[in-house]
């Protein structure tokens, strides 16, 4: 499996957004861009949700969903953190659960910060 070593320094960026549609739509990134807020912030709360009640299975497929918005934002590292966690969830083991929690309070600053 790919190394998610330095994944706690990468930082969430719109580039891939930004390099799919170019400066020639900018209402189509508008619009991807308050879907993809709206669908974090949804999943965070299920994920935390989800871990509040020991639910580490269910958290699982919650992470699956999450990183590919992590991708999206450009955190290729992450994405490979946010895969290792979750077949940990499937198995069980909540080690990675306060780290993935920071990946997620970061990039919920990162969206709550873009208009």
């Amino acid at each position: 499996m790919e190394s998610f070593e330095g994944y706690k320094e990468e930082r969430p960026t719109l580039n891939y957004v930004e390099n799919l549609v170019g400066a020639r739509d900018v209402e189509f990134e508008l619009k991807f861009v308050t879907l993809l807020k709206s669908e974090f912030s949804w999943d965070l709360g299920k994920y935390l949700y989800h871990i509040k009640l020991e639910e580490p299975r269910a958290a699982a497929e919650i992470v699956h969903k999450l990183k590919y918005k992590i991708s999206v934002l450009g955190m290729a590292k992450t994405f490979v953190f946010a895969e290792e966690h979750k077949e940990r969830l499937h198995a069980g083991d909540l080690s990675f659960d306060e780290d993935f929690k920071r990946v997620l309070k970061k990039i919920n600053v990162f969206l709550e910060l873009i208009d």
